[in-house]
């Protein structure tokens, strides 16, 4: 430490000028200190930026790479197409293929294997382990290098279609027709099925209603059904569609209560009996004492039996259902 001045040359007394030296000397400590922090700082700084210099001059030679590889693909392709271009025969003739090289999302099979599967099961009528087999003779065929689904993928696909077709909104309109039914029961459980169709979308007259032309409405399952149920469900089901204007159903205890009560709340909507349950209600009453016919019921029951495992098998009679009414 610099030694002070005689105390002659200051104005001031000692003990003051002592406070004011440690004062300024804490000034300069203090600044010193922040100077010190301010490069250290910096340093970090430069460090810092250093390092951010290193990696980005490494993407940048990885994107320059990768730049390379995507002007030679495009070139390649480029070449490509000009090939194709000259064979127009060729491409016309792979353009049905091209949803079998789409694979979705999250998937396995491509698009042409799950549109190619469904069509089979919905529009062949096929069974699902017979739509398999099917599919696998297809695409050997055509040469198809593509993995073959098991039956019960196409069934997931399918319950997923289904769950589409019910989920999605309906047109809210009051020209709907409703085709009530109950699935045939097997275990403890039943389902209360909603169709429909609106008149405007009926097919032309002298053809079928066909499956493709139906919407599902309403799907239920149930451990028991009565009338109080089955109005319940059907009054769910006007928030989808509206109110009906025909309501077609058997007479089956439980779905006549229900739908009776239905139009009685609902004058606009008529119950219509289907024809196939109508027709069968009067031949029962007209045949079922009838001793013709009880004999012919028996001889074709026996038939069937004695040829189901002959070459006469295709002649066999349908099996007929002891309660094919309600």
């Amino acid at each position: 430490m610099s030694e002070l001045k005689p105390e002659a040359d200051y104005k001031s007394p000692l003990r003051k000028l002592v406070k004011f030296f440690e004062q300024s000397r804490n000034k300069w400590k203090e600044k010193y200190l922040q100077a010190k922090r301010t490069v250290k700082r910096l340093s970090n700084r430069v460090r810092y930026f250093s390092v951010r210099k290193e990696q980005w001059k490494n993407k940048a030679n990885a994107a320059e790479k990768e730049l390379k590889q995507l002007r030679l693909r495009s070139k390649n392709q480029q070449k490509e197409l000009e090939q194709l271009k000259k064979k127009p025969a060729l491409v016309e003739r792979n353009k049905p293929l091209e949803p079998f090289e789409i694979v979705p999302f999250h998937h396995r099979y491509s698009i042409g294997q799950i549109m190619l599967d469904l069509s089979l099961v919905l529009l062949a009528s096929n069974s699902l382990r017979g739509t398999s087999r099917g599919l696998e003779i297809i695409l050997k065929f055509f040469q198809l290098e593509s993995p073959v689904p098991s039956w019960y993928t196409a069934r997931f696909w399918l319950l997923r279609l289904g769950y589409y077709k019910l989920t999605t909104p309906k047109e809210y309109a009051g020209d709907w027709i409703w085709i009530v039914d109950h699935t045939i029961q097997l275990g403890s459980e039943k389902c209360l099925v909603i169709l429909g169709v609106r008149i405007c979308h009926l097919p032309p007259s002298g053809t079928c209603l066909t499956h493709d032309c139906l919407e599902p409405i309403t799907l239920v399952p149930l451990k028991k059904s009565t009338g109080e149920i089955v109005f319940e469900q059907l009054e769910k089901s006007i928030e989808k569609t509206g109110i009906p204007r025909e309501i077609i159903g058997d007479y089956g205890s439980d779905l006549k209560a229900g739908i009776e009560r239905f139009c009685q709340a609902h004058p606009e909507t008529d119950y219509i009996h289907d024809i196939k349950h109508k027709t069968a209600l009067l031949l029962k009453k007209e045949l079922e004492n009838h001793e013709a016919w009880m004999n012919f019921t028996r001889l074709a029951a026996q038939t069937k039996l004695e040829i189901q495992q002959t070459s006469l098998a295709f002649l066999s009679p349908p099996a007929l259902r002891v309660n094919h009414v309600t």
